[in-house]
């Protein structure tokens, strides 16, 4: 921000009175200040009065380039993967897209949360391709959009993308994921069905969802992590964790998860049939 011309006018009077040579021309002793020793109306205050009154109309024109430089570059899209996520965020199901010609780019005319039925996106660059994985909500979980949902929304995306970009927008099922493992359990805590003692909870099988729910759509799940969500229930002294096996939804097989990490086709997961493929020992 520009500085006033009384602010600048004191710091150079103030370097100038400063001055040792000065100050012997001048024959200024002690702790004396400019004001003090020069009249408003001097030949060297109203030198000093025409050079910060110049500085200010300066720097008040570098602070007008700067507005300018930063509206231009609001005003222009930003086509990084962070973009496209807050886009698609952006959604409005139901409203037209407006054409706003200083920007250059599709908007909407007002802002309604409401609309926005697009709650987990998930955008990786595949080079050729922009890869979109969407899902709404529904009980706080992610799923899929409705074909009517989905077919707006992929026609709102390809009005706001870049030009020449191609987008693979998608919205699925969940993945399933299968988790075997045995548990060993404090008998004074938990008992050989995985029943909290104190109050009839099953702690193991909400650590696992927990665990599962907290993964960022479109991450990965990473067996390390499952087992150490496990670890932290009271009550579990030990785990080996076997099998793990994933499908996409419209899969008719598990695939074994062989290495530590899956990332699911959905970008989300959900359990299957985890109360059969745990086993608990005392």
């Amino acid at each position: 921000m520009a500085r006033t011309i009384a602010e600048i006018k004191k710091e150079m009077t103030d370097a100038y009175i400063s001055n040792s040579i000065i100050r012997d021309i001048y024959g200024i002793t002690g702790d004396a200040d400019f004001d003090s020793v020069f009249s408003p109306v001097s030949i060297e205050s109203t030198l000093f009065y025409i050079f910060a009154a110049t500085a200010h109309v300066i720097e008040q024109m570098f602070d007008q380039f700067k507005t300018d430089v930063e509206e231009r570059i609001d005003a222009n899209i930003i086509p990084t993967v962070r973009w496209y996520h807050s886009s698609a965020l952006a959604f409005q199901y139901g409203d037209p897209l407006v054409y706003d010609p200083e920007k250059y780019q599709f908007r909407y005319s007002a802002i309604d949360e409401a609309k926005q039925l697009v709650k987990y996106v998930a955008v990786k660059d595949r080079g050729g391709s922009i890869q979109i994985l969407v899902s709404g909500d529904e009980g706080g979980l992610p799923c899929p959009l409705t074909g009517d949902v989905l077919t707006a929304f992929k026609s709102y995306m390809n009005s706001i993308k870049i030009a020449g970009v191609i987008l693979s927008i998608q919205s699925m099922k969940a993945d399933d994921i299968r988790i075997n493992a045995t548990i060993e359990v404090d008998p004074m805590v938990i008992n050989a069905s995985g029943i909290r003692l104190t109050d009839g909870s099953k702690p193991v099988l909400a650590a696992i969802n927990d665990y599962l729910k907290g993964i960022e759509y479109g991450g990965k799940f990473n067996k390390t992590k499952l087992v150490d969500a496990i670890q932290k229930v009271e009550g579990v002294l030990d785990i080996e964790l076997g099998e793990c096996a994933a499908k996409a939804a419209s899969a008719t097989e598990y695939n074994v998860i062989k290495n530590n990490n899956y990332t699911a086709v959905a970008g989300c997961f959900i359990l299957n049939s985890l109360e059969t493929s745990l086993t608990y020992v005392v």
